[in-house]
């Protein structure tokens, strides 16, 4: 298995650059963050049902610079960010990376945080869900890997804080199959943890090699999102990888991707060993969550979050 130092993290800043972005590009003050962090501190401190949420200053630093300071927003999000969790088991329980189902995703490459950094200085993660078999495997169980992936290489990085992240969705291989596991109930359900969870929103998000199966299931979640977040959809024609290169650079991209990183064979290797390292990490995220027994006022549960799933129809692929 490769070893962290043999495959690169290109464009990485120093901690001072990083600071220096933190200022240009969000206007950050080290006062008004330290002012900040503190505020949130003790009005989680004043919540009941937050008692068991994480308040470390890297969480903190995430939520405000994701809101740029609101400070209402930056409760919001948390507090949202971690209520999801208490009401999406199925995504956020048992998080062993030993486990049969994930281990699965884990060794196909399906999810690969690429180590580095794109000629913009974001964090980029390459998502190839035709990896996956429709016959065997779950998406919700996919969504479960991608979450626990995307929180490995975020934890403590304050570089894609800044600088922001940007997804690759590879759609090469995908078949009616893959397109038939999608239905607008979990789509709505991945947006909400995507789109209004997540306390950082992708700068940019490129598709590729789409086939046309799946060009329903791409409208349908692009009706799912906000317009901000439609505007920052690029859909390359198959097989060309230009434009991407022109927007990441060629450093982060793997050599399959005409870039110069590591092949994804070696970054789906790095990724097992990851996981395995950071294994105790893994299995004790599942406890910080809200509890919804102790919220002041109604308790939040699944169906005020993701709605009655069957009121949904099942999506007609053709």
């Amino acid at each position: 298995m490769p070893e962290k130092d043999s495959v690169p993290e290109p464009n990485t800043l120093t901690p001072e650059e990083i600071l220096e972005a933190a200022k240009n590009d969000l206007g950050e003050d080290p006062k008004k963050l330290q002012d900040c962090m503190e505020h949130l501190r003790k009005w989680i401190d004043q919540s009941p049902h937050l008692q068991n949420i994480k308040k470390d200053d890297m969480v903190l630093k995430t939520f405000l610079r994701g809101c740029k300071y609101s400070l209402e927003k930056a409760k919001e999000k948390l507090d949202f960010f971690f209520t999801v969790r208490a009401t999406l088991p199925d995504w956020f329980d048992d998080w062993d990376p030993r486990h049969e189902v994930i281990q699965k995703f884990i060794k196909q490459g399906v999810y690969l945080p690429l180590p580095g950094y794109d000629k913009h200085g974001r964090q980029c993660v390459l998502m190839r869900h035709g990896k996956q078999d429709p016959a065997t495997q779950k998406l919700e169980h996919g969504f479960k890997v991608s979450t626990m992936l995307m929180e490995c290489a975020l934890r403590s990085n304050e570089q894609a804080q800044v600088k922001g992240i940007v997804l690759i969705q590879d759609m090469s291989g995908m078949t009616a199959g893959h397109a038939a596991m999608i239905n607008p109930a979990l789509a709505k359900k991945a947006m909400t943890v995507w789109q209004d969870a997540s306390p950082q929103n992708p700068k940019a998000i490129h598709f590729l090699n789409m086939p046309p199966v799946l060009v329903a299931v791409f409208t349908m979640i692009q009706n799912l999102q906000k317009e901000k977040m439609r505007k920052r959809n690029t859909v390359h024609p198959k097989g060309d990888y230009s434009k991407l290169i022109e927007d990441v650079g060629l450093d982060i991209l793997p050599k399959e991707y005409g870039g110069n990183n590591v092949s994804v064979d070696l970054l789906t290797e790095y990724w097992k060993r990851e996981t395995e390292i950071n294994r105790d990490w893994f299995l004790e995220q599942p406890k910080y969550k809200t509890d919804e027994s102790k919220r002041l006022g109604k308790p939040k549960n699944h169906s005020d979050i993701f709605g009655i799933e069957g009121s949904f129809r099942k999506l007609e692929i053709d």
